[in-house]
Formats: C-alpha cells, structure tokens, sequence
C-alpha cells in the first residue's frame, strides 16, 4: 500500500509516541523479578517467625518469670521480662527475683471498669466476692475493688536473689500479681495439652477454670477380709469419687479405721456389715453408729434388716482418716464405752452444835447452875446469899448512896470556898496597888 506523504508523517509520529509512551510507563515501574524477590522473602519471614514462636509455645511447659532490677519502682522503664505468655495445665512457672526488695504474688481478676484509670498510690486489693461499694455517686462503677484476689495462687515471700515455684494447674487465664508493688504483674494463658493446631495467644481462647464436680458412680463392690480377735470377716463396700487404700480394726474403741483418698468434692463410702461381725447396740435396742471424719462428725444414711447393717456415708474431699464406731465385735458388747451416768447424791451434814458443860464452881455469887447454864439465885432476898443451904446476910457492906451524895457536897463546897478566897486576895492585891499610886 503507498502512502501519500501527509499519512507516512502521521504513522511516524503515532508509532514514536506509543514506543515513547511504553518507555515511560516501564521506566517508573520497578524490576518484576526484584519485587518477586522481596515478597518471597517476606513469606519465608512470617513463616519462619511463626514456627519459632509456635515452637517455643509448644515446648515451653516450664516458663520462666524474671523480676529486674528495682521493679519496685512505678516509673521503672521494665518490671518482668516475661509478663505474657502461655502454656499448658500443670505447668510450673519459676518466679526469679533480681530486685533488691523482696516481693511476694496472689492471683485474681482485674476490675475491667477501673481499667484505664488506676491509680497505684490507692490500689485496692479485694477477697474473693468481696465488693466495696463507693461512699458518694461521684463515681460511675459501682465497685471500688481494682482487684480481686481467687486464692489460686498465694506465694510465700520472695527474698532478692532468691526464686520460687508456682504451678498452674486451672484451664484459663491467671492474672498474677504483687500486692505491694501492684504494677508487677504477669499474665498466663493455660490450656490443655489436646490443643496442638495453633497458637494459643493469637486465637484468644479463654477457657472457664474447671470445677472438680461430684459424679455418683457406683462401681463394683470391693470385698476385704478382716481379722478381729483372730476370726476373719469379708467386708464389702463400695466407693465413689474415693478410693480405700486400708482398713483396721480397733478393738479397745470398738470401732473400724479406713484409710481413704477423697478425689471429688464429696465421696461416697457404701458399707455393709453382719451383725455377727460388728453391730451398734444400746439396751438390747438398735443403736447409730458414730463416724467421723478426720475427727469431725460426718454425716450418714443406714439400712438394716436382721442379718445386716448398710451405711452410705459422705466423706469431704481431703479426709484421710474415717473411723466407724460401733459397740460390739464378735457379739462383745463394749460396756465401756456406754454408761449410764452414776449421780451421786451430796450428803448434807447437819452441824451439831455443842452446849459448853459448866461445873457448879464455875458460877459467881448469887447464882446457881441449871441445865448446864449459870442463871440468878433467887431463893433468898436482898442483900442475903445462900450458903451451906440456908440464906445468910451478905457480909459484903454496900454503900448508901445518902452518903456518896454527903460527900460530893462537901467537896464541892469546899473547892467553892478556895476559889472564892483566892479571887478575893487578888482583888484586894489590885485595890491596894492602885490606892499606893495615888
């Protein structure tokens, strides 16, 4: 085909402006093969940190918590070099303190209202359920505690230098921190060791804290042989959330000993026995057994009939020690351990009061004895005394009171006179003095 001059111009200049265009457009565009590069990289990066990390939360049972140094101060730049980490029930975390103060940790919950506005200096630390309400309605939560304590974890004091063991057997999340520096806390996530998909951390996982729960299972019966006074007997019973690891006999108490392993909450303890074997009786009367737990009373259900005796007792979670106590092995009764309170009557002395025997010359002048007491003679008169048996004056004289009066008038106005006599020579004495001086 020919072109005219004007077209072959007008193909020229639109073919340089396509090639000049493509030539700008590659020129600010980087290299295909180096972003390929970088990319690829990057992959190989995220892919090998996450196995590091998913590695190191896989093997990682035993983590390590470590205090630096004067974490006790608030404006400290770091206080633990492990405070978040995850792992799985059972494991044991070692707390190693580096301060130079002692510190000490409880688990608990946060108070998620108080979150953001803590405040150290007035950090209040809570029991388990415990709820302090505000004083005024300045505030807007309605719980003052910033944390709670679960009694999960209370750790003995920490010396600097010194380490301890904790162990962290719950599913779901422990907030362990230090009551007197509330900064200093560490956060771990627990989960159980099924769980091998993926990182614990990244999907967030919280799992309630399990509760041991009580499951009556009734399994089959367990038959032991006991010897009591050298004849044996096959006791049965069945366990439930317990296992029985002995049974004794204790002859003086009249009373079987077992020695047990309570796992749930509550165990349950199915017993039977013959009554030729052992049995509790009062006055020819069924009477109930007496079981305790550890020392403590525990409850009890009983079924009988003539031939034997089933008690299905609880027994609370910790008991090592249950004894049954009865009143008679063999068909002995144990008359000691029952017995009807002897109550002694006080005999009441009545005193005896002794009259006080008086001999006859024991009793004055005038007076005579009589059933055993001195009393007045009055089988003569006045002024006569008995004596040989006949009544005699009295040689004793007795004074007139005439004459007592006779003489108190003389004396007195004898004592008149004198001081009359003597009051007149002064007066005279002072007549004379004053006549001489005139």
């Amino acid at each position: 085909m020919i072109l005219t001059s004007k077209k072959r111009l007008k193909f020229v200049l639109e073919n340089k402006n396509i090639n000049n265009l493509k030539f700008e457009q590659l020129a600010y565009f980087p290299n295909v093969n180096f972003l390929m590069k970088i990319s690829l990289g990057l992959i190989f990066f995220t892919m090998l940190s996450t196995v590091l990390v998913y590695a190191e939360t896989i093997t990682d049972y035993n983590p390590t918590v470590q205090i630096v140094e004067n974490a006790h101060l608030e404006n400290n730049f770091q206080y633990l070099d492990n405070a978040l980490f995850s792992s799985y029930a059972g494991t044991s975390v070692e707390i190693i303190n580096n301060d130079i103060v002692s510190h000490k940790f409880v688990s608990g919950v946060s108070n998620n209202y108080n979150a953001g506005q803590i405040n150290y200096d007035e950090f209040i630390f809570c029991e388990l359920g415990e709820i302090i309400l505000p004083t005024t309605n300045k505030y807007s939560v309605k719980n003052l505690c910033d944390f709670n304590k679960d009694e999960r974890i209370i750790t003995d004091i920490i010396p600097p230098g010194e380490s301890i063991s904790i162990s962290l057997t719950d599913l779901g999340t422990y907030r362990i921190i230090d009551p007197d520096y509330p900064w200093i806390e560490f956060v771990s996530y627990i989960f159980p060791k099924s769980q091998t998909t993926s990182d614990p951390i990244d999907e967030k996982i919280i799992v309630e804290p399990q509760v041991p729960q009580t499951v009556n299972v009734i399994t089959s019966p367990h038959i032991q042989t006991i010897s009591v006074d050298g004849t044996s007997y096959d006791l049965e019973y069945v366990v439930s959330g317990m296992t029985v690891t002995n049974i004794e006999s204790d002859t003086e108490s009249m009373s079987l000993i077992f020695s047990v392993d309570v796992t749930d909450l509550i165990g349950i303890l199915d017993v039977t026995f013959e009554r030729s074997f052992f049995d509790s009786i009062y006055d020819n009367v069924d009477d109930a057994f007496f079981i305790l737990a550890d020392g403590d009373e525990v409850v009890s259900e009983e079924s009988k009939n003539n031939i034997n005796r089933n008690l299905r007792i609880e027994v609370p979670l910790g008991t090592e020690e249950l004894e049954i106590i009865g009143s008679m092995f063999n068909n002995n009764e144990l008359e000691s351990i029952i017995e009807t309170p002897v109550i002694e009557t006080p005999v009441i002395e009545t005193p005896v009061i002794e009259t006080p025997v008086i001999e006859d010359n024991q009793c004055g002048p005038g007076t005579i004895l009589e059933n055993n007491i001195c009393v007045l003679d009055q089988r003569c008169g006045p002024g006569t005394i008995l004596e040989d048996g006949s009544c005699v004056l009295d040689s004793i004289p007795v004074k007139s009171s005439s004459s007592i009066n006779s003489k108190d008038l003389i004396m007195s106005v004898t004592v008149a006179f004198v001081i009359a006599g003597i009051i007149g020579i002064i007066l005279a004495l002072i007549s004379r003095a004053n006549r001489n001086k005139n």
